[in-house]
C-alpha cells in the first residue's frame, strides 16, 4: 500500500490516536495531508480537536481521583503544581486556554485543575471549546507552512514518504521522553 493510500484510509485514526500523545506533530502532518488533497480540514480539525480534549480530560480526571497520591509519590510533579497552582487558582478559565498551547505543562495543568474546585462538566464545556481553537489553529497554520514549504522547495510529494514516517517517528519519540520525565 503507497504512503497516500494510507493516509486516505488511517489518516484520521492516525491524528487521533497519535495526537493522545503529541498532538502538534501529527496535527502538522494533517496539515500537510490536507494541502496534498488526502484529507479534508474540518475532519481533521475534529479528530485532532477529540484528541485533545481526551487527553486533558484523562489528566483532569487523573488529577481529580489521585491527584494526592500521585504528588507524595513524585515529589518533581508536586514540585511542577507548586510552580503553576498559584496561576491555575486564580485563572482557573484563562488556564484551560492557555493548556493548549503550553508545550510541557499539558499533563500538569489539567491535572491540577483536576485537583482544584472546578467542577467536571465546567472543564468538560470550557476544554471542548479550547481544543477545537487549538486544533484549527494548529491545522491552519499547517497548510500555511505546506504551501511555504511547497513555493520553496518544489514538490513533496516524492518524499512524502519520508515526511510521514519522519514525523511519526518525532512524535512518538517527543511523547515518550514527555511520558519518562513525568514518571521520574
Amino acid at each position: 500500500m503507497h504512503p497516500h493510500e494510507l493516509l486516505e484510509h488511517y489518516g484520521y485514526y492516525a491524528v487521533f490516536l497519535i495526537g493522545l500523545f503529541e498532538g502538534e506533530t501529527i496535527l502538522m502532518l494533517g496539515a500537510y495531508a490536507v494541502h496534498q488533497g488526502y484529507l479534508s480540514m474540518l475532519p481533521l480539525i475534529g479528530c485532532g480537536a477529540l484528541s485533545a480534549f481526551c487527553a486533558d480530560q484523562f489528566y483532569f480526571h487523573l488529577g481529580r481521583r489521585n491527584g494526592a497520591e500521585l504528588l507524595a509519590k513524585r515529589p518533581k510533579l508536586a514540585a511542577h503544581i507548586e510552580r503553576v497552582g498559584g496561576f491555575i487558582a486564580r485563572h482557573p478559565v484563562a488556564t484551560i486556554f492557555i493548556t493548549r498551547f503550553a508545550w510541557g505543562f499539558r499533563v500538569v495543568m489539567p491535572a491540577t485543575l483536576g485537583m482544584g474546585t472546578l467542577s467536571a462538566a465546567t472543564y468538560a464545556a470550557l476544554d471542548a471549546v479550547a481544543a477545537v481553537a487549538w486544533a484549527a489553529i494548529v491545522a491552519l497554520f499547517g497548510v500555511e507552512v505546506t504551501g511555504v514549504v511547497h513555493g520553496l522547495v518544489g514538490r513533496l510529494r516524492p518524499h512524502e514518504h519520508l515526511i510521514v514516517f519522519g514525523a511519526v517517528a518525532i512524535a512518538l519519540t517527543l511523547a515518550l521522553l514527555r511520558q519518562w520525565r513525568v514518571r521520574r
